[in-house]
C-alpha cells in the first residue's frame, strides 16, 4: 500500500507555522500508515555549564552523570528544529520494491498564544551553538517568524491550572476600592434610567462606556456589581464598552460553552508539533535516531515535561511510552562496513560509506542538494542509514555486540534476553544462513521483521560515547 498522493509529497518538505494546521491531518495519516519513523533535532545549546570545556578530561562520567547533565542542559536550552521521516515498504511500487520516505522539516518557535494567560518561556542559546548553526546556514529569522508552535504536556497542565484559578477567582466577590465607588454609582444610575424607559426605548440593551476605558479589575467589580444589584440583567464586555441586556439563561450557557470551546481551540493550535510526537507514542511506531540519547532527553523536556531524576525511571518511561527504539550509531559501530572508528560512524560519513549500496532501495531526498545539520535532511539520512545497516547486519553478518555493561537490576532480564538471542546468531555468519530468506532477487531485500530476534540484539541499545558504560539500554 503506497502513501498515496499528498500535497506534502514532492519537493515541499519544510512546513512552517502558516501551513501547519492545514497539513496536520496529512502528517498524522503518514505516521499512521508508515512502518517506522526516523527523527532528528537541532538544539539551541547542549551542556548546562558555560565552562563545560574546562572539565577534568581525566574523568569519564557514568551514564547517570551524563543523564543528569543532559537534563540540566534540556532545561536551559531548546529544540530549534525538528525533522521526521515516515518510511513505508512498498512491495508493489511501479518500478521495483522500495522503501517510500517522506522527510519533513519544522522550525520550532518558542512563541505562546497571548490568550493562554500570557504564559511565557525563557529561551537560551549557547554561543557555540549559534556559531555552529550559522556556519551551516541556519535561518534564525525563519525560526522566530515562521517556526511552528509547541506545548508540552506539563506546560498544558500548568495552563489549565491557571484557567481553573481564574474561573474560581471570577466567582469570588472582591471589595471595591473607595475611589471606584463613583464609577459604580454612575453604572447604577445609567442602568436604573434605562430600565425606567425600556418600554419606549427601541433598543433592548444599554451600552456603557467612558473615554478612559476599563481595566481588568474595573471590569470585574462592575460585572459582580450588576450580578448583585440587577439579577435580572447581565453585562457583556466588548473591547471598549459594556453592554447590559436582560438575563437569558440559554445565552449565558452558550457564552460559557463558547469560551471553553475557544480555549480548547487555542490549546490545539499551541500544541503544534507535539501532535506528531503524541501520535508516534500513541501508535508506538518504531523510532529510529542517530546517537539519539540527547534527542530523547530533550524531547521529554520539550513535549512531556521535566525528565525523571533517576535514569531508570527515564528508561521505564521510554519502554512504556514508545515502541522499538533503534540507534543507527549502535548499528554502525557493529557493522564491518562502517565500524573502522567512532568518527566513521557519524551521519554524513555513514551516508558516504553506504552510498554504493543499491538495495534495499529507499526514495531519494526530495531536494537535489545536501542539507547537512538540517533536521529534516538528517532524519532522512538516518532512515536511509537504518535501512542499509540493518540489511547488512542481518544478511551479511557482523561481529556480535557484547551484552550491556550497565549495572541495574531492571536490566537483568533484558541482558538474559540479549544473551539468548545472541546464542542463535553465529558470529559473522549472518541470519541469512539460518532462516529461510530468498535472496536471489536483491530488490526484495528488506530490514528484518520487527518480531525477529535480531532486534533483541540490536534494538533498544543507544550509544552514549564518553561514558563508563558507553551504552543506554532499553
Amino acid at each position: 500500500m503506497e502513501f498515496g498522493p499528498l500535497t506534502l509529497a514532492g519537493t515541499r518538505w519544510e512546513i512552517d507555522r502558516a501551513d501547519f494546521d492545514e497539513e496536520l491531518p496529512n502528517l498524522l495519516k503518514l505516521i499512521e500508515d508508515c512502518d517506522f519513523i526516523a527523527l532528528d533535532f537541532e538544539f539551541s545549546g547542549v551542556g548546562s555549564d558555560p565552562r563545560r570545556g574546562q572539565v577534568d578530561m581525566n574523568h569519564k562520567p557514568t551514564l547517570a552523570e551524563r543523564y543528569k547533565e543532559l537534563c540540566e542542559s534540556a532545561e536551559a536550552y531548546r529544540i530549534m528544529q525538528m525533522g521526521i521521516c515516515p518510511v513505508k515498504w512498498e512491495p508493489n511500487a511501479p518500478r521495483e520494491p522500495k522503501y517510500s520516505s517522506r522527510p519533513f522539516n519544522f522550525f520550532v518557535a518558542p512563541h505562546v498564544e497571548k490568550r493562554l494567560f500570557r504564559y511565557d518561556r525563557a529561551y537560551l542559546f549557547s554561543a557555540s551553538a549559534i556559531d555552529f548553526h550559522l556556519k551551516n546556514g541556519f535561518d534564525f529569522n525563519k525560526l522566530f517568524s515562521r517556526g511552528c508552535l509547541y506545548l508540552g504536556h506539563q506546560e498544558e497542565a500548568h495552563i489549565k491550572g491557571l484557567k481553573r484559578q481564574r474561573d474560581e477567582a471570577d466567582k469570588k466577590e472582591i471589595e471595591p476600592k473607595e475611589e471606584d465607588l463613583p464609577m459604580l454609582e454612575d453604572v447604577r444610575s445609567q442602568i436604573i434610567g434605562w430600565i425606567k424607559r425600556r418600554e419606549s426605548d427601541p433598543f433592548d440593551f444599554l451600552n456603557i462606556q467612558r473615554d478612559a476605558g476599563y481595566n481588568g479589575y474595573q471590569r470585574r467589580i462592575i460585572s459582580q456589581f450588576i450580578r448583585r444589584e440587577f439579577p435580572d440583567y447581565n453585562g457583556i464586555w466588548y473591547e471598549r464598552h459594556l453592554q447590559v441586556v436582560p438575563y437569558n439563561g440559554d445565552r449565558e450557557r452558550n457564552i460559557v460553552l463558547k469560551r471553553e470551546d475557544d480555549f480548547q481551540k487555542v490549546l490545539k493550535v499551541q500544541r503544534g508539533v507535539r501532535h506528531l510526537i503524541d501520535k508516534i507514542m500513541e501508535l508506538k511506531k518504531p523510532l529510529i535516531g542517530h546517537n539519539l540519547f540527547t534527542d530523547l532527553v530533550y524531547m521529554h523536556n520539550m513535549f512531556i515535561g521535566d525528565p525523571p531524576e533517576d535514569i531508570n525511571d527515564f528508561r521505564r518511561f521510554l519502554q512504556q511510552s514508545f515502541g522499538l527504539i533503534v540507534d543507527t550509531k549502535f548499528l554502525a559501530l557493529h557493522c564491518k562496513e562502517t565500524n573502522k572508528n567512532s568518527a566513521s560512524s557519524s551521519l554524513p560519513e555513514l551516508g558516504y560509506r553506504l552510498s554504493h549500496m543499491t538495495y534495499p532501495h529507499i526514495d531519494d531526498f526530495p531536494v537535489n542538494t545536501e542539507q547537512n545539520h538540517v533536521a529534516g535532511y538528517d532524519a532522512w539520512c538516518t532512515a536511509r542509514s537504518f535501512v542499509k545497516l540493518s540489511a547488512i547486519l542481518y544478511f551479511a553478518g557482523s561481529d556480535n555486540p557484547l551484552p550491556p555493561a550497565e549495572i541495574a537490576s531492571c536490566l537483568d532480564s533484558r541482558k538474559e534476553e540479549i544473551v539468548a538471542a545472541l546464542a542463535t546468531r553465529p558470529p559473522k555468519a549472518g541470519y541469512g544462513k539460518i532462516v529461510e530468506v530468498e535472496l536471489e532477487d536483491k530488490r526484495k531485500v528488506r530490514i528484518p521483521h520487527w518480531s525477529s530476534h535480531f532486534w533483541k540484539v540490536f534494538g533498544g541499545r543507544i550509544c552514549v560515547n564518553g561514558t563508563v558504560e558507553g551504552e543506554f539500554t532499553l
